[in-house]
């Protein structure tokens, strides 16, 4: 079954966000499109960011707080807002991970685990599998793209593996574009992750067409 296109707003601007995930969700509703408050957007707006996007365009709604430290704080902070789902890195320590998942959860909240920057992902997946984390997020880092010149669409062999070994969703972030995206869902991608291609687009919504063509939507 065809998974979800996270569009992430890694942007400073609320305005924009705001025109882009308009401007998509005219085109194409929230059927199949979650919508990514990017850490910069958060960072530089907090609660109003979350609220406005959640408020306008009805999705769901991912506030990527990469939280290190104190999910209940955080999670309050953003799920108050109207946030549906918040961001746990892979190298925090067991315990918050857990108390994340159960603060969300106890909510109906949905916690998606970054393995950003983990030494070892596959192993770290399956643990934080085991914590019943909703959502395990493969992602290369924008700095890094740029340094290595890789992107997430080479994660496909670790995203095998993963399948195989957990039954959490996968997601994959990191300079993915039209192009990248069906071989990833033949390899057992349930979300992917794309910024940069959509929201640097003058048309978005015709590179969200496009993205979900390639998932295997009509």
């Amino acid at each position: 079954m065809p998974g979800k296109l996270q569009v992430a707003l890694d942007l400073l601007e609320l305005t924009k966000a705001v025109e882009i995930s308009t401007r998509i969700v005219s085109a194409v509703t929230c059927a199949n499109i979650w919508i990514e408050v990017g850490t910069p957007l958060l960072k530089t707006w907090g609660k109003i960011a979350v609220k406005a996007l959640k408020n306008i365009t009805d999705c769901f709604t991912v506030a990527d707080t990469k939280t290190m430290d104190v999910p209940e704080v955080e999670g309050a902070a953003v799920f108050g807002a109207g946030a549906d789902a918040y961001t746990i890195l892979a190298v925090a320590d067991d315990e918050v991970v857990k108390e994340g998942v159960r603060f969300a959860h106890e909510r109906g909240k949905t916690v998606i685990a970054d393995l950003i920057n983990h030494p070892d992902p596959l192993k770290r997946g399956v643990e934080l599998a085991s914590y019943d984390v909703d959502a395990l997020l493969f992602h290369i880092g924008i700095s890094v793209q740029k340094a290595r010149g890789v992107s997430a669409k080479d994660l496909i062999n670790e995203v095998r593996e993963l399948r195989r070994l957990v039954s959490s969703k996968i997601a994959v972030a990191g300079g993915l574009k039209p192009g990248d995206i069906k071989p990833l869902i033949d390899s057992g991608v349930d979300i992917v992750v794309v910024g940069g291609a959509i929201t640097k687009n003058p048309e978005p919504e015709k590179v969200v067409k496009q993205i979900l063509r390639e998932m295997g939507y009509d």
